[in-house]
């Protein structure tokens, strides 16, 4: 079942001094996300690296409000079998792009959230993000990327959970991605609370191939009701940081 992969910025072509490349290794409401230099050249780009080789099935991009990008494209990176993983030796194929919205009928203030479908294995992304809208707000033609967000498979993973699902059954669908690894989620939950989050839904889960129905009835309540704190607690570190 595909679920969130780790990753780590390994380049980025340009960086604002505040809003550094590394910011984009954690997703949480305090994230500030990365941002190119001023008056940079485009395009810009950013290259991430995977925990492990794996299948990607879902990539997200979470758009910053005003330094808004005309396009992203997507490339996956993937290592011959005979040469050490690094940059150097990476060969990437064009996965496709997205249009951004240049956000005027929000005032720039909302943050557009773009989730792509693909069916890609490798081990790095490239992000090649092109020149920024142009507005009132944006005053060094600048472009910004507050979250990215990876889903999909580890390869090595693939034919163990298949085996385990034939033996015991499943209740999900293969291609089934759970709500909790959207990037939303994590954007909107306090950390330790979307941590227990999802430590109670793999319990859930497990409850219900173990038929204790009762049990995991009590664990979904208990899920939504977390739900409700993690995002208060969420707006309210948000908050406090404005202040």
């Amino acid at each position: 079942m595909p679920e969130k992969v780790s990753f780590h910025v390994v380049h980025a072509s340009g960086q604002d001094d505040n809003f550094r490349a590394a910011e984009l290794n954690t997703h949480s409401p305090l994230t500030r996300g990365w941002s190119s230099s001023r008056f940079c050249l485009y395009p810009q780009d950013i290259v991430i690296q995977l925990e492990k080789r794996s299948r990607l099935k879902k990539v997200q991009v979470l758009s910053h409000q005003y330094l808004i990008a005309s396009r992203v494209e997507f490339f996956v990176g993937d290592i011959p079998p005979d040469l050490p993983v690094n940059l150097q030796n990476a060969r990437y194929t064009r996965l496709g792009y997205v249009a951004l919205s240049d956000n005027e009928q929000t005032d720039y203030k909302a943050r557009e959230l773009k989730s792509v479908h693909v069916d890609a294995v490798g081990i790095y992304l490239k992000l090649v993000i092109h020149k920024n809208h142009v507005n009132k707000y944006n005053l060094y033609n600048q472009v910004g990327v507050i979250a990215i967000n990876v889903i999909g498979d580890d390869l090595n993973m693939i034919n163990t959970d298949d085996e385990n699902s034939n033996i015991m059954g499943s209740t999900q669908k293969p291609d089934y991605i759970s709500p909790l690894d959207d990037l939303a989620f994590d954007m909107c939950q306090d950390t330790e609370v979307a941590q227990i989050i999802r430590k109670l839904e793999k319990k859930k889960q497990e409850s219900v191939l173990e038929e204790k129905y009762d049990y995991a009835k009590r664990l979904k309540q208990a899920i939504a009701e977390l739900h409700k704190v993690g995002a208060r607690l969420g707006k309210f570190e948000v908050e406090k940081r404005q202040a």
